[in-house]
């Protein structure tokens, strides 16, 4: 009896389980294109997710390797910053005192040309200013120059255009009685107050080395002066000498074509006699 009803319900697990299978298979039979249409759609979020966080981890990655490659504001970088910044007012205060002394020697200046090539800057230098210019032409010369200062800063000859400004400066000076206040070298209120001490000083400092500078440079100029006077007299006392040897080697001359012509003379006379 039992044995009969365990086979009738194994039987009825059976059919259901049988029918459950074929109801399964036909469905996926029925709707094959959306349940792969499904399946790929879930491929494609996987794929997309694992793309993501990938992505992710590469960003994650990069910026702890920025942190840790990057350089750590320390007390040590701080002070080398300060002394870069405090090293640059210096030199700037030094090359305001130094324009504003060329300003004020050369008077009224002109206007920067936007334009000049090496060639026509080295124009400009060509003409060498002398001793004996007076001040106009020298300022002339100057003002030629400063025209062209910003144009030879793009070229090889910006050295060459800023040391003759210098001398320019320096023998404009020397004719000159105005004296040059070194109150224009230094207006910038924003170093002359700024809130750091040192910062302060290097400028105050940094206009004192533009003043001996250009103390330097007037120095310069005098004994190039004197050098070119020593110059100019020994030319002159050569000259002097090689004239007198040329004269006296004229006078030599003289007593030869003298002696020539009275032989001559006396040959011809033995002719006549005989």
């Amino acid at each position: 009896m039992k044995n009969t009803e365990n086979n009738d319900v194994s039987g009825i697990v059976l059919l259901i389980a049988g029918a459950v299978v074929l109801s399964v298979v036909s469905f996926v039979l029925t709707h094959l294109g959306t349940i792969l249409l499904l399946l790929l759609a879930v491929a494609v979020l996987c794929l997309l997710g694992v793309c993501v966080r990938s992505f992710a981890r590469s960003l994650t990655e990069r910026a702890g390797a920025a942190r840790r490659g990057a350089p750590r504001t320390t007390g040590r970088t701080t002070a080398r910053t300060a002394a870069r910044t405090v090293e640059q007012v210096r030199r700037a205060a030094a090359e305001d005192m130094r324009t504003a002394w060329i300003r004020w020697q050369l008077g009224v200046l002109p206007p920067q040309q936007r334009h000049g090539d090496a060639t026509f800057i080295a124009g400009r230098l060509a003409e060498t200013p002398r001793a004996d210019w007076d001040a106009t032409r020298l300022r002339r010369h100057g003002q030629a120059l400063w025209s062209v200062r910003d144009a030879a800063a793009r070229t090889p000859l910006h050295g060459e255009v800023e040391a003759r400004l210098d001398q320019v400066a320096a023998m404009l000076s020397e004719l000159t009685d105005e004296e040059f206040d070194t109150h224009r070298g230094q207006t910038d209120d924003r170093c002359l107050y700024h809130p750091d001490r040192e910062v302060r000083a290097a400028y105050l400092a940094g206009g004192s080395q533009g003043v001996e500078a250009i103390m330097a440079t007037i120095t310069a100029a005098r004994a190039q002066v004197r050098e070119d006077a020593a110059a100019r007299a020994a030319a002159d006392s050569l000259a002097r000498e090689r004239n007198a040897a040329l004269r006296a080697l004229r006078e030599t001359r003289r007593p030869a074509r003298a002696r020539d012509a009275h032989a001559a003379w006396e040959a011809q006379a033995q002719q006549i006699g005989r």
